[in-house]
């Protein structure tokens, strides 16, 4: 069954996107304690990330990225956004979560970060099957313990919500050495 897309829906969702991003943000949400998160989803599963650290995303359609032979498992290929090149990362493969096909409403998340340690910034896009809403938690509603998801998982969850949001640490996984690539030919 094919999904219908509903252009009112989509301008909506993209004015409360909008509407959030132009709220300043702090570290660990707002002052009222709330978490401005963007939800994916990988498979079945929904997660949910920093709204701050994203900068943009696009839909992932055929023909708009390549894959990228001697690259490892969960990176799927290499994009061209605004004439930079950014490689695709399958969080789901990542997060060793079950192979699942490209979906059409397959979305890539342009993701920006510093690393505080070395004071570098680290670019990559994860990869989404779908990008449905923008989100406030409240930091209270997140429980840190995080028996519903997988041992890979776990070092790159800050928590879960009661309606099984998985919300993920991009923060750190930026900063996950695995993640780069210094092989030369």
């Amino acid at each position: 069954m094919e999904k219908t897309r509903n252009p009112q829906s989509d301008m909506a969702l993209l004015e409360a996107r909008a509407r959030l991003l132009a709220k300043p943000t702090s570290e660990e949400g707002d002052e009222e304690g709330i978490l401005r998160l963007i939800t994916l989803l990988l498979g079945e599963e929904r997660y949910g990330v920093e709204i701050d650290l994203v900068q943009e995303i696009q839909p992932l359609k055929e023909g708009t990225w390549s894959r990228v032979p001697s690259t490892p498992d969960f990176i799927v290929g290499a994009v061209n956004i605004r004439g930079r090149i950014y490689s695709v990362m399958d969080l789901g493969r990542f997060l060793d979560l079950p192979h699942r096909p490209l979906s059409e409403t397959a979305h890539v998340l342009l993701i920006r970060g510093r690393d505080k340690r070395t004071d570098a910034e680290m670019e990559l896009c994860v990869l989404a099957d779908d990008v449905p809403e923008v989100a406030n938690i409240p930091i209270t509603e997140m429980q840190t313990r995080q028996t519903t998801v997988s041992d890979q998982a776990r070092e790159y969850v800050r928590g879960v919500t009661s309606d099984m949001l998985v919300i993920l640490d991009l923060k750190r996984l930026l900063m996950d050495p695995g993640i780069v690539v210094n092989d030369e030919l």
